[in-house]
């Protein structure tokens, strides 16, 4: 019997190592389809951050909405009047703030029978300023809205009230400018 109990004892081991090579080859096999799960998981994930980042961010909804463009580029009154009053107004009020001292303004007559031009308002102005003063004015002139566009400019150095050199170097020098600023007003409601 002891043959016979060898005999079956042997199958049974047999059968046992069968069945562990089974089990280790299908474990194996499952830790080799995780290991290539994890690894196109993390392929797709490095594709996804590439994609997120080309995305324009999404607008934070606690964050407070984003102002549009408020510039008005034209003058706000659509009457001439009102409009060549404030473009008059802007214009002295600048050469004021710059320690100019204004010598003559006027406001060109409306022009009739184009309406496009007849939205033009010009205003000519003299003045006495400083190099410095006028850079602040023209700098204001072109930056500020509404917008206008200085037409025709001269300047032209003022003479020294002593004529000593030697004082005139120390002084900034005094220019005497002329100048046409058109701003354009915005159109009627019809």
């Amino acid at each position: 019997m002891s043959a016979a109990l060898q005999s079956r004892a042997s199958g049974a081991l047999m059968v046992l190592l069968v069945l562990l090579l089974l089990v280790g080859a299908g474990v194996f096999a499952g830790v080799s389809a995780l290991q290539a799960k994890r690894l196109e998981l993390e392929a797709q994930q490095t594709q996804f951050d590439n994609l997120k980042r080309r995305r324009p961010a999404a607008p934070n909804p606690s964050a407070p909405p984003e102002k549009g463009i408020t510039v008005q580029p034209f003058l706000a009154e659509e009457n001439f009047a009102l409009a060549a009053n404030a473009l008059q107004k802007r214009v002295v009020g600048l050469i004021e703030q710059a320690n100019g001292k204004l010598v003559t303004v006027g406001v060109d007559p409306p022009i009739t029978g184009d309406e496009e031009l007849a939205r033009r308002v010009s205003v000519q102005v003299s003045a006495e300023l400083t190099n410095e003063a006028l850079q602040k004015v023209l700098y204001q002139l072109e930056s500020d809205a509404p917008f206008v566009f200085v037409d025709s400019f001269s300047a032209n150095r003022t003479a020294g009230r002593d004529g000593d050199a030697k004082n005139e170097a120390q002084v900034e020098p005094q220019l005497s400018v002329s100048m046409s600023v058109t701003g354009y007003r915005r159109k009627g409601r019809k």
